[in-house]
């Protein structure tokens, strides 16, 4: 070491004391960036691997999941209750009604009920009228004729419609009447096919009945 630095001059006894620590210094640094080097790889190296097993037991769990799901649905198909069957159309008037008020004789109840249809009718074309001039209170007494002769004849479907009618004229509404004389039309023709319905069936068994008294 002595023979080095005398061969070169420009070396001397403090120059040397002030790279032993720099080299220290420098050795240090070179061993923390190997052991971070180190740290990272292995980092890396272990990340992989667990990121692709997440992503397999992700993939397991959503087909078990969609398995369970499939399971269930198909208990439920297998222990759903069978669809009801519809309950037949029931005619708009009630028949013990009529036979109280009019006797059991089916003819004349049809002719009396194709009476108040034809009644009724004129009447909802009253209200039409006084709708096309804008005038709800001639609409409003005519709606309310309706629910009177409805009611006596107790056919409920038709006076709840009549009723509401009669509310909407005491407030002005030209549009709830609209929509509600469009709504009694359709009630009064499903009234009207009843009645047709009443009398054929009613017909026909007077027909029956005079084939089985003839000699």
């Amino acid at each position: 070491m002595n023979s080095f630095l005398a061969v070169h001059p420009y070396l001397r006894c403090d120059d040397v004391s002030l790279m032993r620590p720099a080299l220290a210094l420098a050795g240090l640094l070179l061993l923390l960036a190997a052991l971070l080097w180190r740290r990272l790889r292995w980092h890396q190296s272990g990340r992989a691997p667990a990121a692709s097993a997440t992503a397999a037991d992700l993939h397991q769990q959503l087909q078990m999941r969609k398995a369970t799901q499939t399971a269930k649905t198909a208990d439920t198909a297998d222990t759903a209750p069978p669809p009801r069957p519809e309950a037949p159309d029931m005619p708009p008037f009630e028949l013990a009604r009529l036979d109280a008020m009019f006797g059991y004789d089916r003819r004349l109840q049809g002719e009396i009920l194709a009476l108040f249809v034809a009644e009724t009718r004129d009447r909802l074309a009253g209200i039409a009228h006084a709708l096309r001039c804008e005038r709800p209170a001639p609409a409003r007494v005519l709606a309310q004729e309706i629910v009177d002769s409805s009611y006596a004849m107790g056919l409920l479907p038709l006076q709840a419609l009549a009723r509401q009618a009669v509310h909407a004229g005491f407030s002005n509404d030209i549009g709830a009447l609209r929509r509600l004389h469009a709504d009694l039309l359709m009630a009064l023709d499903a009234l009207s096919q009843a009645v047709t319905a009443l009398q054929t069936g009613a017909a026909r068994e007077d027909d029956c009945s005079g084939i089985g008294s003839r000699p």
